[in-house]
């Protein structure tokens, strides 16, 4: 059973307004079922709206890739980089992901928003272009070993429950 108050509470606890202003723990097609608090409940519903959409957009092979093996490709971790923010999802189980929203650095005029797919090794999926400063590359780095720590936490304690997310639309989450 998944115990969201519990899991709500460490996300809060481990959030920080100038590194970290909000984590979440969605489905990949977008139920949130933990959050922290307090947030503005019509600002987190377009976030996660507009995170399901991406990480489904990015688990789908694109019509170029006709070969099994990139059928099959990984996704595993999701930077989604903006003006505003930037966002770390982290698939913890098949039907379970972990968002990270970060703050970010003063962006350069000519800032492009931008998506990496990253497979279970850190290799983005496909070609991204690396036009990232060295200190808006210092805080994702940062950002990546918060949600890595925090996947990892997570991940124990669902192996050590014996918790497996169940698929969408089971009535088992809570």
């Amino acid at each position: 059973m998944l115990n969201a108050k519990a899991l709500s509470e460490l996300l809060s606890k481990n959030s920080d307004e100038r590194l970290c202003k909000r984590w979440y723990l969605m489905t990949p097609n977008g139920t949130l079922l933990a959050h922290t608090q307090p947030t503005s409940a019509r600002e987190l519903r377009q976030q996660v709206a507009m995170v399901a959409l991406s990480w489904q957009e990015q688990q789908q092979p694109s019509s170029t890739e006709l070969d099994e093996a990139s059928r099959k490709r990984d996704l595993y971790t999701l930077l989604i980089e903006s003006d505003v923010h930037n966002i770390l999802v982290r698939k913890i189980q098949p039907q379970l992901l972990l968002v990270l929203e970060g703050g970010v650095p003063p962006r350069k005029r000519s800032f492009e928003p931008r998506v990496v797919a990253e497979g279970p090794d850190g290799e983005p999926l496909h070609e991204a272009e690396s036009s990232m400063s060295t200190t808006t590359a210092g805080v994702i780095g940062l950002h990546k070993k918060k949600l890595a720590a925090m996947a990892a936490a997570m991940i124990a304690e669902f192996e050590r429950t014996g918790f497996k997310m169940p698929e969408e639309g089971s009535n088992h989450l809570f």
